[in-house]
């Protein structure tokens, strides 16, 4: 298995695996997209298409997302149909992150798939693991009402 393979299915990866330059050029990468992302105003479609750029794969023109975002990685992030992102949200997304049709994400929402290994003699390795998002879900945040 390649590193991407590895790093998905949770095993740790080493700063030092031999491979770990192809995870570190994508990183680099997508700070590169999210800084044309974040740092001036786009339309829907402009976000659309950068967001397709940082995932690696095309978007349904009905997502819709308020920046600014951020993200480690950017292209294990699957997104559906109808699916809306608030501002400021982070998601770490080497493990993987999928998103299906008509997930709502509130703001500030983290979604994190990596950790660093507990053995601290092997504590800047990482493990990574998925999350998935089934339809229609909404991570949101309450409002408290007056009584």
């Amino acid at each position: 298995m390649d590193i991407f393979e590895r790093d998905k299915s949770g095993e740790s990866i080493s700063i030092n695996d031999p491979e770990f330059y192809k995870i570190h050029d994508i990183i680099k990468n997508a700070q590169k997209i999210l800084a044309k992302l974040n740092l001036e105003y786009h339309t829907r479609e402009e976000i659309t298409a950068i967001f397709s750029e940082l995932t690696g794969q095309a978007v349904d023109g009905s997502f819709e997302m308020l920046t600014p975002f951020y993200t480690d990685f950017g292209r294990n992030i699957r997104i559906g149909k109808n699916v809306f992102i608030n501002q400021n949200c982070t998601f770490m997304d080497r493990g993987g992150i999928t998103l299906e049709d008509n997930v709502l994400i509130a703001p500030k929402v983290n979604l994190i798939t990596i950790n660093h290994t507990e053995n601290p003699s092997f504590r800047r390795n990482t493990e990574s693991y998925p999350i998935h998002i089934c339809k229609n879900v909404w991570i949101g945040t309450q409002q408290l009402h007056p009584a």
